[in-house]
């Protein structure tokens, strides 16, 4: 048996209509037709019954069709197997993040990709908000998801590559429960200045690894907001004009939920994120975060590229992708 006459046979036991079979195998009806007959000659019995009602099984069909059906499946996967060691899908890909939501959407990706290339294995690494790419410069991540205020496209160094642009997030303001902004509906960026923004704390040579400056910065950049603030300046009257800087995720919500300081944060925190000392403001006037994903010119292969498919045709369906559950 041809590979195409197994194929024929296979999707008319599935389908159970030659006209069925033929629209889904982009084929016309006659060859169907004469592919069964081809094949019935061949075992010297009847494979289906046919009528112009219905097609069904013989005895001898059924038994072919369950026999070759594993085998033929097998055969796929062999192949498949075999084609993606040659274009270097197999191995390990390692995927950065940051943040809870965008772990869970990570995930989802992944799943996808192993279900297409099963012998892709994903290792996920959470990054910090000072770390920009540079887990990408220190081979500790291939691929690395991260939003525009954290690592602006347009900053990037020209050894970097970068996809399409996956979803987009309004920003909001977290707060201390307890802070006059907590009751309020909504805030201008540019009433920002009269308070404390946190700051990211930089690890030691940063910059010689091509890290990014702050998302907080990028986002309150001059001509973004009022041009006399820019987060890591006080606001008059506020001390010595540094902000506090926290290291971790978790050290910000701490310092904001104790009343140490506000951060903008991407709209998904106040779900994933909420606490009982933390409250969520929307910002007005503010760029949106913009997620996608990054990586080195240099190391870009197949599995990072078959990622970036698989994370775009994700999105494409599940309109709200951090949200999503399957």
């Amino acid at each position: 048996m041809e590979r195409r006459e197994i194929e024929i046979f296979l999707t008319v036991g599935e389908e159970l209509h030659f006209g069925r079979s033929a629209e889904r195998l982009h084929v016309s009806v006659a060859m169907v037709s004469k592919t069964v007959q081809k094949l019935e000659r061949s075992v010297g019995a009847a494979l289906f019954e046919r009528t112009s009602r219905r097609v069904a099984f013989t005895a001898i069909g059924r038994r072919l069709f369950d026999d070759l059906k594993p085998a033929y499946q097998e055969l796929l996967d062999a192949f498949a197997r075999a084609v993606a060691s040659g274009r270097g899908l197999d191995g390990v890909l390692r995927v950065g993040f940051l943040g809870t939501a965008t772990a869970q959407f990570v995930m989802r990706a992944a799943e996808l990709l192993r279900t297409r290339h099963p012998g892709c294995e994903i290792r996920l690494h959470e990054s910090r908000f000072a770390d920009g790419t540079a887990p990408l410069h220190d081979d500790v991540i291939d691929v690395l998801l991260i939003d525009n205020f954290a690592v602006p496209v347009s900053t990037l160094a020209p050894d970097h590559s970068a996809g399409p642009m996956l979803f987009r997030e309004a920003p909001m303001l977290a707060v201390s429960a307890r802070h006059p902004l907590a009751r309020r509906e909504a805030v201008e960026m540019t009433e920002l200045a009269r308070y404390e923004v946190l700051r990211p704390r930089a690890p030691s040579g940063q910059a010689a690894r091509g890290a990014a400056p702050e998302g907080a910065e990028r986002l309150f950049a001059p001509g973004q907001a009022d041009s006399s603030f820019a987060p890591g300046r006080a606001p008059e009257g506020r001390g010595s004009g540094r902000s506090t800087e926290f290291g971790s995720i978790q050290e910000m919500w701490a310092l904001v939920g104790g009343g140490h300081g506000v951060f903008p944060v991407p709209s998904h925190a106040s779900v994933y994120d909420a606490r009982p000392d933390v409250a969520f403001v929307p910002i007005k006037g503010a760029p949106a975060y913009e997620w996608r994903l990054i990586w080195l010119s240099a190391a870009d292969n197949n599995r990072v590229r078959a990622f970036s498919e698989a994370a775009c045709d994700y999105v494409a369906a599940h309109p709200d992708p951090l949200t999503a559950t399957a």
